[in-house]
């Protein structure tokens, strides 16, 4: 049963609705005008969705809440920070998650500074998705409001990866390195195609020499990934497996810290004669390698895990060798 109350203040004339329903909480919202607030109490009880949208949880948690709790169950790192995140959880961080309409992302979208790409403002669209998605499962939010807004078009990315000689001048740089480790995560990074958060967070728990095989807790998507590992990595891990550090990458000064390796991998691509050559760019060597090596696109993204096939077309024009091979063998005799 609805009931729109009148409430006069200081500020003014508001008027609130009121829905009470059997098995629900009380669902109330208050508006400048009593037409505003009829026709909420109608569309509320007119729609069980959405009663259950403002009479459970997502009617009492605000953004900042689930992006907070969304961050704990995704990292183990309880101060992880993004630069993404922090911008919605300023912008729209104290409304309520049932309160958070299409607009509201849409105009945090045109706020964001004229000089930003296509690519990252999707990104900060794609930041507050996740948290979205996270509340629709764990708090029953009817809608993600992200959903219908569409992503900008990206200009086609240039992958980058090494060539034989470029991998081989990196390999020796990096086993010359003050870190005596830049070796050992090079070519981790390379043979597993892991993401960097993924590699440098590992323990040595996550380790099984015997299986040779790695154990990713979780991945950006949110699900775990098992690296398999080369006779040339457990051979270079077996060379660290007596420290103490629970971390394979343990930082010299807080142990319980992954090493910050930014000087001494620039310092080895300077050394290696390597330009315009990101860490990042490793990953996309073993995929570009595999592709050469006759892997099928669906293969290169469960190595990867790619999540969408979409991600792993950029190797397509590398599968040559694979695509030539299925050409031959399916319609090699037509003529016959």
């Amino acid at each position: 049963m609805a009931s729109i109350q009148k409430i006069i203040n200081k500020k003014g004339t508001t008027y609130r609705a009121l829905i009470r329903k059997k098995g629900l909480n009380p669902i109330s919202k208050t508006f400048p005008t009593k037409k505003l607030a009829k026709q909420f109490a109608l569309n509320v009880e007119s729609d069980r969705k959405t009663q259950l949208a403002f009479g459970g949880l997502s009617n009492t948690i605000t953004f900042k809440q689930a992006l907070e709790e969304y961050l704990c169950s995704r990292y183990k790192d309880s101060q992880y920070r993004d630069y993404r995140m922090d911008y919605w959880k300023k912008l729209i961080g104290n409304k309520y998650l049932v309160d958070i309409t299409k607009n509201d992302i849409t105009n945090g979208l045109k706020a964001l500074p004229k000089n930003l790409s296509n690519s990252t403002i999707n990104k900060y669209k794609a930041a507050t998705s996740v948290v979205f998605s996270y509340a629709c499962r764990e708090y029953d939010l009817p809608d993600n409001p992200v959903r219908n807004i569409l992503s900008l078009p990206e200009p086609r990315g240039i992958v980058r990866f090494l060539s034989d000689d470029e991998r081989t001048r990196l390999f020796e740089a990096c086993r010359a390195s003050q870190w005596s480790k830049l070796y050992l995560l090079t070519l981790l990074a390379i043979t597993t195609g892991g993401r960097k958060g993924e590699l440098i967070g590992l323990e040595w728990s996550d380790i099984n020499f015997d299986r040779k095989l790695a154990y990713i807790k979780t991945t950006k998507n949110g699900e775990p990934k098992v690296l398999p590992l080369t006779d040339e990595v457990i051979t270079e891990l077996s060379k660290f497996k007596e420290q103490k550090p629970m971390l394979l990458f343990n930082s010299e000064i807080v142990t319980d810290k992954p090493f910050c390796f930014t000087k001494a991998w620039k310092k080895a691509l300077t050394q290696a004669e390597i330009t315009n050559f990101r860490f990042h760019d490793l990953r996309h060597t073993c995929a570009s390698y595999l592709a050469q090596s006759g892997a099928s696109l669906l293969e290169i993204a469960d190595v990867l895990g790619h999540k969408q096939i979409q991600m792993t077309k950029r190797y397509a024009h590398l599968c040559i060798d694979h695509k030539q091979k299925l050409i031959n063998k399916v319609m090699g005799d037509m003529s016959v």
